[in-house]
């Protein structure tokens, strides 16, 4: 998963995603930052949705996540769930 992260016109945090699954595409997320803890959580256009949550480590490059993927609102896949790492590039 690729994330990309930007401010809007209000100057909130937002991500837009590419993901390697059938499950769920594309999805549009909200970033919320409270110290080194992260949280991205959106949804794609047909409604399938994504919730990432995070630490950040001491040098601000990993992030240690959880995960939870619900692509039932398409139909092309149930809920799943897992851990992995975000790499900054």
């Amino acid at each position: 998963m690729r994330v990309v992260i930007n401010r809007d016109g209000n100057g909130r945090l937002v991500g837009n995603s590419t993901l390697n699954s059938e499950c769920i595409k594309g999805v549009s997320l909200q970033v919320t930052v409270t110290g080194s803890q992260v949280v991205l959580a959106g949804s794609d256009r047909e409604g399938d949705s994504l919730t990432v949550r995070g630490v950040v480590d001491n040098t601000g490059t990993i992030m240690e996540t959880g995960y939870i993927m619900n692509g039932s609102a398409s139909g092309r896949c149930e809920t799943d769930d897992g851990t992995g790492r975000l790499a900054r590039q």
